[in-house]
């Protein structure tokens, strides 16, 4: 499990910075050379919305999406793992409904042949990426919604957070 987390950190950290190099590498050949790279903001795009599908899975992950601590504080341990069922439940609900669009959009592109204008990348790469991230956040909050007591211990004792 941990493999899985390290590659939940690294994946998009490294692609961000991947993309905020090709964006600062354009803008410095655009103006000192009057050539900007080929497709950046194409990929710089579709790059940002792979980011924020593992960012999500990490958000789920570190327990860092919006919540209302004031009332997490006051429950007890069997409030907090019956709230973490509930709170997970429902995102893993939606996560899954995003999960399909993503996954049916994904195979779309790959049968319509969708490539960027000036590299001719295939986008449905970026798509599948995209979609391996949000099936990361819908299995983080399925173990969160089947064993909270043990999604709860294990961040607690995480000594990376």
């Amino acid at each position: 499990m941990k493999r899985f987390y390290s590659v939940l950190e690294i994946v998009p950290s490294i692609l961000l910075l991947i993309m905020a190099f090709l964006t600062t590498l354009s803008a410095i050949t655009r103006y000192a050379f009057s050539w900007p790279i080929p497709d950046e903001y194409e990929i710089s795009r579709l790059l940002l919305s792979v980011v924020i599908c593992w960012g999500m899975a990490l958000a789920f992950r570190h327990h860092d999406h919006i919540q209302l601590d004031i009332y997490w504080g006051a429950l007890s341990a069997r409030g907090k793992r019956v709230l973490t069922r509930i709170g997970s439940g429902i995102s893993m609900i939606l996560v899954a409904g995003v999960a399909l669009a993503l996954a049916s959009k994904t195979v779309d592109t790959h049968a319509a042949g969708l490539l960027t204008v000036d590299l001719n990348l295939p986008v449905w790469g970026f798509y599948a990426a995209a979609w391996a991230g949000i099936l990361a956040a819908f299995f983080i909050l399925l173990g969160q919604f089947l064993m909270p007591e043990k999604m709860l211990s294990s961040d607690e004792t995480d000594t990376s957070n």
